[in-house]
């Protein structure tokens, strides 16, 4: 059986916790405060590489539920390790990634070697500023203000955990390119429109600073990318002390296993940045076409922490809900069930409003006119966008645990430079012609 370790108060052996009000470490039982570094104890190291399960990478919160540290048993379930509890002797059995939990007999803090090397170990870690209290309340604001809930929605909270999850930072340097066709439209006195072409080029280059990708496998990579960002200027050297009374886990997916998804997150900034740089040019009111493209990343230097996360487990009616809180901004996202009741109403409601709406405007100006179809067929048209928007709007409301698509956050104070600026002289009728000047 594995051994760990505890955190224990010098004076009187309590059970010793990080306060995340204070930023110290408390005992529970004689209410001594500690610094950082008065009551040090360093996480426990397996002598060699740990042997890992292979274990399917999260996609949906039943995946994350499933797996969940919090649920792990001694009963034989994949990955988990089996640990004795230092102060009263009992069995613990914590997923291998976990580092850092709590002994649900005596309520010890314990450290545990798990997954954890001297390779592994986080060089950073950025310590909890949220409490359990005001989580819970981010959390019920979350639920305010939306259309499509239920009324009668009273979400039951089924456990809270705060959690420090493994983080990869990448800083990247991004240089590239790109052919453009941009276009403008121009109306005669006769309502016919010309569209004029011209060539476009642009080139330049940005940097990244910490491009944060979970290193959990476990961890729903929606609510880990949608709860930044986080103030990585505030992150502390690593020390043990700040994860009592936290879960917390050392990374099951390596940095080069993150890598992709940073590239990926990186390449789409700088391409709809240069593409946006494009669409300034005067007289240009869009992009046409992309002729050619070529973006090139160089990683830089990649570090590791553990960043605070309060995971909440909901349920309502049947349905699994999770929540995360970024627990040094209170950010909180999760996905609420949709009362489809209250959404199919809402867009009758909107196409009746704008079908009356339609109407009169009809019999007020254009029943009589030669434009009156015309006329019918576009309100039928917009009606069916501002409804589609109406309701996306809402959804958008219901969904925002998404994956992370862009870096934005993490250029750095230069942002993006464009090196190169052209635009051919000439306009052109035909997009060929102004593909041949590129």
């Amino acid at each position: 059986m594995a051994k760990a370790v505890t955190y224990q108060c010098p004076n009187c052996n309590g059970v010793m916790t990080f306060d995340a009000a204070t930023g110290h470490l408390v005992c529970e039982f004689c209410g001594a405060v500690f610094e950082q570094g008065e009551a040090e104890v360093n996480l426990p190291v397996a002598d060699k590489d740990v042997q890992r399960q292979e274990t399917t990478h999260a996609q949906t919160v039943s995946d994350f539920l499933e797996r969940a540290p919090w649920e792990i048993t001694a009963d034989g379930t994949v990955g988990a390790v089996v640990y004795s509890c230092p102060s009263c002797a009992a069995e613990v059995a914590a997923d291998q990634s976990v580092v850092s939990t709590s002994c649900p007999y005596c309520g010890n803090n314990m450290l545990v070697a798990g997954l954890a090397t001297k390779d592994n170990i986080p060089q950073y870690v950025l310590p909890f500023s949220v409490t359990k209290e005001q989580a819970e309340q981010r959390m019920r604001q979350h639920f305010e203000h939306k259309w499509y809930l239920s009324r009668a929605f009273d979400a039951q909270l089924a456990h809270m955990q705060g959690v420090y999850v493994p983080y990869h930072l990448y800083d990247m340097t991004v240089q590239g390119r790109a052919d453009y066709i941009g276009y403008y439209e121009v109306s005669d006195d006769d309502g016919h429109d010309t569209k004029y072409y011209y060539a476009i080029k642009r080139a330049g280059h940005a940097s990244f600073t910490h491009v944060p990708v979970d290193g959990s496998s476990k961890m729903p990579d929606g609510h880990m990318d949608a709860i930044a960002p986080f103030g990585f200027d505030h992150m502390q050297d690593f020390s043990a002390s700040y994860a009592a009374g936290f879960l917390m886990e050392v990374a099951d997916e390596d940095a080069s296993t993150c890598l992709p998804r940073a590239e990926q997150r990186v390449r789409t900034s700088f391409e709809q940045d240069l593409k946006a740089d494009a669409r300034k040019e005067r007289n240009v009111e869009g992009i046409e076409e992309v002729v050619s493209q070529e973006t090139n990343v160089k990683l830089d230097g990649t570090s590791s922490c553990v960043l605070p996360v309060w995971l909440m487990h909901c349920t309502w009616e049947d349905v699994q809900m999770l929540f995360a809180v970024n627990g040094e901004t209170g950010k909180c996202v999760g996905d609420l069930p949709v009362d489809k009741r209250r959404r199919t109403l809402t867009i009758i409601a909107a196409i009746a409003v704008l079908a009356i709406l339609s109407i009169v405007l009809y019999i007020s100006f254009f029943m009589d006119d030669e434009d009156g179809l015309k006329f019918l067929v576009g309100a039928v048209i917009a009606t069916l966008i501002v409804t589609i928007m109406i309701d996306s709007h809402f959804m958008s409301q219901m969904h925002t645990a998404v994956e992370a698509t862009d870096a934005h956050m993490s250029y750095n104070d230069e942002g993006l430079v464009v090196t190169d600026r052209w635009r051919s002289k000439h306009r052109y009728l035909s997009i060929n012609k102004a593909r041949k000047q590129l």
